[in-house]
C-alpha cells in the first residue's frame, strides 16, 4: 500500500517536471503564457533530450547507473535554468495563474465535474487488473535493466544475453527512462509503471482533450464538461484492437498509450491552432518538436506521425491559401520517415549495433 501511495504520488513528479522543461519554451512576448501548453511542450522536449543523453551511454555500453547520474544532472541543470526564465517572466507567469483562477470560479462547479470525472476514470483504470503480453516487455525491460544494471542488452521475455540491439526498440527509450526512475527513487518497476506511468498517461491524455475542448468551443466550460464526459465515456465501450481506447484503459504503461492518447490528438491540437494562424512557427516549432519526441514513446511514432501530419498537409494549404504550409509539414515529417528508412536498412542487414566491442 506504502508503494501504491508514492507511485501516485510521484505522478504529480513526473507532471512538475514536463512543467519545467517545458518552461523553457513559454513565450516572453505578447503571446499569454499557458500552463497545460506548457506541460504539453515540456512532455516532448524531456523525451527527446532523454534520449539525446540516453542512446551515446547505450552505444559506449555503459552501465544503467552512470545514465541515471548523467540523467539527474541534465535535469537539474534543465530546472536551474527553467527557474531563472519562470523568474524572468513571473508577471506574466502570475498574470496567466489569476486568469486561470478567474476562469475557474466563474465555472467552478463544471471544473470540479471534470477533475472527478478524470479521477473517477483513472481510480477505474489504475485499479483494475492489467496483464497483457507487452506487459512482460515493458515492465520486465526496466527489471531486467536495474537487476543487471545495464541498458537493453538482456531479453526481458527470456533473460537471455543479446548480442545486437534491436531495433525496434533502440529509439524508443520510454523504457529506460523507466528503469532511471526506479533506480533513482528506488521504487519497484511494477509500482512506477503500473501506477506512475499509467496515471501520468491518463492525466497527459485528459489535458490533450481538455485542450482540444476549450479551443474548439472557444473556452465554454459547460461544452467543454461535456465532451470530456463523453470522450471519457466512448473510452470504456470502445475497448478493441482498433481504437485507442484499449491502450489508454488496458495497456496504460506502454508507449502506445501515448502515442495513440497524448501524441495523435496532440497533432489535432496543433492542427487547431495553424488552422488561426498558419504563419506563426511557435505553433510549426511545436510541431517539430513533437515528431522528434513522439519516436522516444514507441517506434510506431515513425510511421504514425508523419501520417498524420501528411493527412493534414492538403487541407490546411487549401483552406489557408498558403503553400508554405507543404516544406513546413515536409520538415516535420522528416524525423519519422528517417527512423523508419533506418528501421528498414537494419532489417534488411546493412548495419547492426553490436552490445559489446568488436
Amino acid at each position: 500500500m506504502t508503494g501504491a501511495f508514492f507511485g501516485v504520488l510521484f505522478i504529480g513528479l513526473n507532471l512538475i517536471l514536463y512543467f519545467m522543461f517545458g518552461a523553457l519554451f513559454m513565450p516572453s512576448g505578447k503571446r499569454e503564457p499557458s500552463l497545460t501548453r506548457t506541460v504539453f511542450t515540456g512532455f516532448f522536449f524531456y523525451y527527446l533530450l532523454f534520449t539525446a543523453v540516453c542512446i551515446p551511454v547505450t552505444l559506449r555500453w555503459r552501465p544503467l547507473h552512470v545514465l541515471t547520474r548523467l540523467w539527474l544532472g541534465a535535469v537539474i541543470l534543465v530546472i536551474l535554468i527553467a527557474a531563472v526564465r519562470l523568474v524572468i517572466i513571473r508577471n506574466r507567469l502570475i498574470t496567466c495563474i489569476k486568469k486561470a483562477f478567474m476562469r475557474s470560479g466563474r465555472d467552478m462547479a463544471l471544473m470540479l465535474l471534470v477533475a472527478v470525472m478524470v479521477m473517477v476514470f483513472m481510480a477505474i483504470v489504475l485499479f483494475n487488473y492489467q496483464f497483457t503480453l507487452d506487459a512482460s516487455f515493458y515492465v520486465g525491460n526496466v527489471t531486467t535493466s536495474i537487476t543487471t544494471d545495464t541498458l537493453n542488452i538482456y531479453d526481458p521475455f527470456t533473460g537471455n544475453w543479446l548480442d545486437h540491439f534491436e531495433m525496434r526498440y533502440f529509439f524508443a527509450t520510454f523504457p529506460m527512462n523507466d528503469a532511471v526512475f526506479c533506480d533513482l527513487l528506488g521504487i519497484h518497476p511494477l509500482i512506477w509503471c503500473k501506477i506512475t506511468m499509467s496515471g501520468t498517461a491518463l492525466v497527459l491524455s485528459a489535458m490533450v482533450l481538455y485542450m482540444i475542448s476549450v479551443r474548439l468551443f472557444d473556452n465554454d466550460m459547460k461544452k467543454t464538461a461535456i465532451f470530456m464526459f463523453f470522450s471519457l465515456l466512448a473510452d470504456f465501450y470502445m475497448i478493441t484492437i482498433y481504437t485507442t481506447a484499449a491502450f489508454i484503459t488496458t495497456r496504460t504503461y506502454e508507449g502506445k498509450a501515448l502515442l495513440g492518447n497524448v501524441v495523435l490528438p496532440g497533432i489535432i491540437y496543433i492542427y487547431m491552432l495553424l488552422l488561426d494562424d498558419v504563419d506563426d512557427m511557435a505553433n510549426w516549432m511545436l510541431l517539430l518538436l513533437l515528431a522528434l519526441g513522439s519516436p522516444v514513446l514507441s517506434s510506431s511514432a515513425n510511421m504514425l506521425v508523419p501520417a498524420m501530419i501528411g493527412v493534414t498537409i492538403l487541407p490546411l494549404c487549401i483552406i489557408r491559401k498558403n503553400i508554405k504550409v507543404i516544406p513546413r509539414s515536409l520538415i516535420c515529417m522528416m524525423p519519422g520517415v528517417a527512423l523508419t528508412l533506418m528501421y528498414v536498412a537494419y532489417v534488411k542487414g546493412m548495419f547492426v549495433f553490436y552490445t559489446y566491442p568488436r
